[in-house]
């Protein structure tokens, strides 16, 4: 109401734009969370359960690999979003001192009395905790759960060189055996159970997906202008952290979907077949990884 009713300026109306996008995407990011908990925590489950579950030490040892790096990403990431809402909740702190409220907002009452004042203004500096911490909640789980699907790719390809390894390529052959057959339809099985779950994540959250990247363009423009004109002032410092987050942002969803896409392209299945007289699966493979990984939001944003 305050961008429609009082902003009667381009700089007010650029830092006022600021916040209110930032909290319409947020509040949808918790929404659609919050609304499809029950297929997330399924999503959870299929990676702990057979196929995906790790069989042996070796296959623990990449699953480990992958869960410590999401973990220190995540950590890392946290760090850059506790720095850039310290800097923006001491200045709110600042301003209050000061008789200025943390942020512009429209309120049907008056702020100039004391009480009124104070419960407003420590309700926008915990609006704004709250929302760091879901945007940082909902980036390293969508993160998280596009590395497992490199994770997944990595332990099907080992367990393709146990079978290399232990020399039962033999059962590959037209006369191969009830036991042969037994493997092979067990890997094409978990082979499946890792598309399956790559397209259920990016159905998941795929209005996220959207949500972000339209939010964070229009966040972008608007931040990197302001700057443009007020680059010398000391209140320019907490944009420039948030700005920087602003393209972490970004860059986490970008890269992590670029690894699995890459992941896929390396395949062990099409790696192998030609060696293993699966060339008919093998081309079928490839082209099915290039039309299944080829991740989308809302039918417009590839990545």
């Amino acid at each position: 109401m305050d961008i429609l009713l009082v902003v009667d300026n381009i700089d007010d109306f650029a830092t006022n734009t600021l916040m209110f996008l930032t909290i319409v995407a947020v509040t949808c990011k918790a929404t659609i969370v919050v609304v499809r908990r029950n297929a997330i925590i399924k999503l959870v489950q299929t990676l702990l359960e057979p196929p995906c579950k790790p069989r042996n030490e070796d296959e623990m040892a990449i699953q480990k690999k992958f869960n410590k790096f999401i973990r220190s990403c995540s950590i890392k990431y946290s760090l850059l979003a506790t720095s850039s809402v310290t800097g923006v909740t001491v200045r709110s702190v600042l301003n209050v001192t000061q008789g200025y409220l943390p942020y512009r907002i429209w309120v049907p009452y008056d702020t100039d009395t004391s009480p009124m004042f104070l419960i407003t203004s420590i309700q926008q500096i915990i609006t704004v905790v709250f929302v760091t911490i879901i945007n940082v909640g909902t980036e390293t789980l969508v993160f998280g759960l596009f590395l497992q699907t490199c994770a997944q790719f990595e332990i099907f390809e080992n367990r393709l060189h146990k079978l290399i390894s232990n020399k039962i390529a033999k059962y590959l052959n037209p006369a191969s055996s009830n036991k042969g057959r037994a493997i092979i339809s067990e890997y094409i099985y978990h082979h499946l159970s890792i598309y399956k779950y790559a397209k259920t994540v990016n159905v998941i959250f795929n209005q996220v997906l959207f949500v972000q990247f339209f939010g964070s363009i229009l966040v972008l423009c608007t931040s990197v202008y302001y700057l443009s004109a007020h680059i010398t002032e000391s209140e320019s410092a907490t944009l420039i952290v948030y700005t920087i987050c602003m393209f972490v942002q970004i860059f986490v969803y970008c890269w992590s979907g670029n690894e699995v896409i890459l992941k896929v392209m390396l395949d062990s299945v099409f790696t192998f077949g030609h060696k293993f007289g699966i060339r008919r699966h093998s081309r079928v493979s490839v082209r099915h990884n290039a039309r299944s990984f080829t991740l989308q939001s809302m039918g417009s944003i590839r990545y």
